[in-house]
């Protein structure tokens, strides 16, 4: 079922660049928006601030609950430029948490540490229609960057014998693909409030690093698709009126 949303959103996206080129396409589009909006100001630029989302970050080492939902505030920023047709988008977030976690491996009992994840993003946002609500399709190229820090325990088979946490880290850094769906609200000139949804296909290299006495690094690749049903709900102000 992914594939196939990942392959509709991809062609729209194609579609949509196709059709912009075209002179005919633009001036009935300006003049589409223009009426459809109220007779409302176009404006080239534009900045938000993320300031809620609930998604899913990448795996950690062997953690029986990879798809859990994680919500984070005011911790992102997007930057736009609308040409008419399109608006092209550069956005970045971080986020940072304390995480205990069952590992599935036998080795360990819960895991405790810090999840830090920084995630930039490029692309392309689209409007569907042209009115004071408008909702949107886009997609996003990034590059991203989780590591996790903390302790872990070994199983020990007596009760009465204490165990000694020992480090574990692990990095991950990877690029992802992310189709978009979302939808704008445009309160009054100059403001908007956008809400939208997402996907991250995202392959990654990983380093593992254990120090339970004896240094071990592994390093591994993997593919990962990680739900992001509230990507980013955000308030953008738009600047630089367009004539």
């Amino acid at each position: 079922m992914k594939s196939i949303i990942l392959s509709v959103l991809i062609f729209l996206s194609l579609y949509s660049f196709s059709q912009t080129g075209k002179p005919e396409n633009i001036s009935a589009g300006a003049q589409h928006y223009t009426s459809g909006y109220n007779n409302a100001t176009l404006y080239s630029y534009s900045i938000g601030f993320k300031f809620l989302s609930v998604e899913a970050f990448p795996k950690v080492l062997d953690q029986t609950d990879p798809d859990a939902l994680r919500t984070s505030k005011f911790n992102g920023i997007i930057l736009k430029y609308n040409d008419k047709q399109i608006s092209y988008r550069l956005s970045g977030n971080f986020f940072s948490q304390h995480l205990s976690f069952t590992n599935r491996s036998e080795e360990y009992n819960p895991l405790r540490g810090r999840l830090t994840d920084s995630h930039i993003k490029a692309g392309f946002e689209k409007n569907i229609i042209y009115s004071s609500v408008q909702p949107y399709f886009g997609f996003d190229l990034g590059v991203k960057r989780s590591v996790f820090k903390g302790d872990a325990y070994s199983r020990a088979t007596d009760r009465q014998i204490t165990v000694s946490p020992y480090d574990v880290k692990t990095e991950k850094e990877g690029l992802s693909l992310s189709p978009v769906l979302g939808v704008k609200l445009n309160l009054v000139n100059h403001f908007t409030v956008a809400a939208e949804g997402t996907f991250d296909v995202l392959y990654s290299h990983e380093r593992r690093e254990e120090n339970n006495g004896s240094n071990s690094v592994q390093n591994k690749h993997h593919w990962e698709y990680l739900i992001k049903p509230l990507g980013m709900l955000s308030l953008q102000y738009n600047f630089g009126e367009i004539n």
